[in-house]
């Protein structure tokens, strides 16, 4: 039984926020020393980091349509049903990590020379995604083991799973990024290599806790013994391709973004990317909070308990936006401080320091968005929020161009167009949720 109650709420959703923050420290370190290389290294990491990620956004769209799912069987008492969509999410994983694995390792140079202007940082990124297109596998299949947890609302070894990523990461890039404790030194591939072992052995440790934990032998889950259900494929599809989609959409759209921007030259790259480094921190709250609007609404939906699911929303709405004014008031109040832990170069502080004010209110104001979309999502209107992702991006993209290669705004203010898209995709959401409970209503 999931409990209103805010004790509860957090007790849910700082395990996924604890997570995310500890996941975050581990780009920035990355980030950190992968600068210590150079820039043309540190640019060339983090294109091909944002590229690994748009299609590691299929992945996740899967682990959220899992737990959306796994939520819904979770408050009908379901256990034999959340067992068997955990399985089908197994499979469908392995199977779109082959397909993803095949397209970044054999066909990455044919998609780098259309998309990258520089041939060194092209270089560096073919080098860098070789190693890396191996972690997604992993990613994948740890995704739905957290989707599990999430939505059965037991979400305290995530932190646990976190923290092994981080210091087996941390570690490991040290290793193999310089060659410390007797490991080969690799540069930038080293980083490749370190997150995609770091993955492996955070899966690992999810599942062994899925099979020896006592705290889940209810479940009685035995992967290999376990069967397919063809409908459960079928229903995961249906729910999940969409938020596949929507997940690949966006942060295609992003890359796209910093593609424009590689055209303006390396320092307004690699201001952006120090940005971008800093405003993962906002994910920490609204991740958190995304991910448990997700199981409150999916689980409440279930039991037709509608005026639970607003007093989730507003009680979320309100914690997503106090604990992000906690984590990032440094974005608006020591902007340049902010900038200086991820690098020392003295000709983007200044650029990097204005961009990351700005980011400030747009993050702000995506964290609020946040779950009024994830809301239309775990109501089971994931073809819709793809509609809406749709729309948001192509309004995004089309201004995008326009300031970027038209009208030839200054790195800057370029990313003023972060709001447009972030208040596209609220407003139709809103929308879209007041007209839903406007006929839900009407029926009653």
């Amino acid at each position: 039984m999931l409990d209103l109650s805010t004790k509860s709420i957090l007790k849910m959703t700082i395990p996924i926020m604890m997570g995310t923050f500890i996941q975050n420290i581990v780009l920035i370190t990355d980030s950190i020393l992968v600068n210590k290389l150079g820039t043309v290294d540190f640019d060339a990491a983090n294109n091909a980091g944002l590229l690994y990620v748009c299609f590691f956004m299929i992945m996740r769209g899967m682990g959220n349509g899992t737990q959306i799912q796994i939520a819904k069987e979770y408050g009908q008492n379901k256990l034999v049903d959340i067992k068997h969509t955990l399985t089908n999410s197994f499979v469908l994983q392995i199977i779109f990590g082959i397909i993803i694995f095949s397209f970044l390792f054999f066909f990455k140079d044919t998609l780098l020379n259309l998309i990258v202007k520089s041939d060194e940082i092209r270089i560096r990124m073919s080098g860098f995604l070789e190693y890396r297109s191996f972690g997604i596998f992993f990613a994948g299949m740890q995704v739905s083991l957290i989707s599990f947890f999430i939505g059965v609302g037991r979400t305290k070894i995530i932190v646990a799973s976190t923290l092994i990523l981080a210091i087996s990461n941390i570690f490991l890039d040290l290793g193999l990024i310089f060659g410390m404790f007797g490991l080969p030194e690799m540069g930038l591939e080293g980083a490749a290599l370190a997150s995609t072992i770091a993955e492996a052995l955070t899966f690992i440790f999810l599942l062994s806790q899925l099979l020896f934990n006592s705290s889940f032998k209810d479940f009685n889950f035995q992967p290999l013994k376990e069967k397919l259900v063809t409908y459960k494929t079928s229903l995961l599809l249906k729910l999940s391709s969409p938020i596949m989609l929507s997940g690949f959409i966006a942060l295609s759209t992003w890359f796209v973004f910093f593609s424009l921007i590689e055209q303006m030259g390396e320092e307004a790259l690699e201001a952006s990317h120090v940005v971008r480094n800093l405003f993962f921190l906002t994910f920490i709250p609204i991740f958190g909070f995304g991910s448990s609007i997700r199981t409150y609404v999916a689980y409440y939906q279930s039991k037709n308990d509608f005026g639970s699911i607003k007093i989730a929303q507003k009680k979320l709405l309100f914690l997503a936006v106090l604990i992000y004014l906690i984590i990032f008031h440094g974005a608006i109040l020591y902007p340049e401080f902010m900038v200086r832990l991820i690098t020392d170069n003295e000709l983007i502080i200044e650029p990097a320091s204005q961009i990351l004010t700005i980011v400030f209110w747009s993050m702000l104001l995506y964290s609020v968005v946040n779950i009024f979309y994830n809301t239309v999502s775990a109501l089971g209107k994931t073809v819709l929020a793809l509609y809406i992702e749709i729309i948001a991006v192509t309004i995004y993209l089309t201004i995008t161009y326009l300031i970027i290669v038209e009208w030839k705004w200054d790195i800057v203010s370029i990313w003023y167009v972060e709001f447009i898209y972030f208040s596209t995709l609220g407003i139709l959401s809103i929308a879209y949720l007041y007209y839903y409970n406007t006929q839900r209503i009407k029926h009653e």
